[in-house]
């Protein structure tokens, strides 16, 4: 068979990928459009955009306390879940958009979601495949849009990308301002933020986390302290927070969450208890701080291991996987030194991305998802036995 046209074809499929793109944008719009959430319901589109980012900020501007789940849905019937345990400066980012009308600030949202996508992607394909440029970032983003964790991200309104985008800088930029900054941001959720800090600190980038840590202190102070004067003391917001935050909600126990702790519950059938929670976080930062440990640089590989070992070591759902993206598309493209356990760890990744157990995001029924975490164990695993090898492979030996 011939090859000669090969070289052609390959550019002209690329200069097609913009469209795609437009193409696969649009119609995920016009899906999101068809299932915007309805007021006070607790599912439909842009459910977690309404109910973590503009209600709670939207609720703080008028004296309320969003982590006190009473208050909050006693002052908006209209919200459908309570608001989780972010961390207070994610409000702080939220209040400019809870200024403005909801649909003006979904709109803008919706922008926003677009450009961090096109941003995550490019990074990664600078990293990976830079000849490809443009056309290159406009076809890997509409393959995201069709995954679970993107179509899932797109759909609901989460701020995942923001975690992404900022858990790259964090672990990769040159700049400690920005890379803080990053660490700052990929911080808003707490079960993102204290595995990346563990994690940075093992890739040898401690002044990275001490300096996120302060930039969330920084910008949680204002809000920290509103909530003191709402609630009438310190003792009150620290009640809030932690009734919110060890609620057992619809959230919680979702047969959607990837992590090993959910997926041990479904399977196992035990409580999930405070104990069990930290030694199997423990369990997982102890196998990334090895891993991590023995990189030589920071590469796709490193933060596939940054990725796996948090998505499973505490609460996490399918969006999260966003993070890796970078991993994916680095792996799929180069060896990255796992010899013949590559394929088997990019393999499980792409299997958990487009795991048809959760394609339709439907009530399928209770712990369907304990493939997705099965598949993230075993590309965890399968980076460990290649890195192993691989030392082996180099280790001179001794006559």
């Amino acid at each position: 068979m011939s090859t000669a046209g090969a070289p052609a074809m390959r550019p002209t499929l690329l200069r097609a990928a913009p469209l795609v793109f437009l193409v696969v944008l649009a119609a995920m719009t016009v899906r999101l459009l068809a299932i915007v959430v309805e007021p006070g319901a607790s599912d439909g589109g842009y459910l977690d955009f309404r109910d973590a980012v503009h209600a709670p900020a939207a609720a703080l501007l008028d004296g309320v306390d969003p982590y006190n789940t009473v208050d909050l849905l006693a002052h908006d019937p209209d919200i459908g879940n309570p608001f989780n345990t972010y961390t207070p400066h994610h409000l702080l980012l939220a209040i400019p958009l809870a200024l403005l009308p909801i649909w003006v600030a979904g709109v803008i949202w919706w922008g926003l979601n677009v450009a961090l996508l096109l941003i995550a992607v490019r990074f990664a394909v600078e990293r990976t495949r830079p000849e490809w440029g443009w056309d290159g970032v406009f076809g890997v983003a509409s393959i995201v849009l069709l995954s679970n964790p993107g179509r899932f991200n797109f759909l609901t309104g989460q701020p995942t990308l923001v975690i992404v985008v900022g858990a790259y800088v964090a672990f990769t930029s040159r700049n400690p301002w920005a890379a803080a900054a990053g660490a700052a941001a990929a911080a808003i959720k707490p079960q993102f933020g204290i595995p990346l800090f563990v994690l940075l600190a093992a890739a040898g980038r401690l002044r990275t986390a001490l300096g996120g840590t302060g930039i969330v202190a920084a910008l949680s102070a204002p809000i920290l302290l509103t909530l003191v004067a709402i609630e009438g003391s310190v003792g009150g917001v620290i009640d809030a927070i932690w009734d919110n935050a060890t609620a057992e909600r619809s959230g919680s126990l979702s047969p959607y969450r990837i992590d090993a702790v959910a997926a041990g519950r479904r399977v196992l059938g035990f409580d999930e208890r405070f104990v069990i929670t930290v030694l199997v976080f423990a369990l997982f930062m102890g196998i990334g701080w090895y891993l991590l440990r023995r990189r030589r640089e920071f590469d796709a590989t490193a933060m596939a291991i940054v990725g796996l070992t948090s998505l499973l070591a505490l609460f996490h759902l399918p969006y999260d996987e966003l993070i890796l993206l970078w991993p994916i598309v680095g792996l799929v493209t180069a060896d990255h030194g796992l010899g013949r356990w590559r394929p088997w760890a990019v393999g499980a990744m792409l299997a958990a991305a487009f795991n048809p157990l959760t394609m339709l995001i439907l009530d399928l029924g209770e712990g369907l998802d304990t493939t997705t975490t099965v598949l993230l164990a075993l590309s965890l695993a399968a980076i460990a036995a290649g890195m192993l090898a691989r030392r082996e492979r180099e280790t001179p030996v001794r006559q």
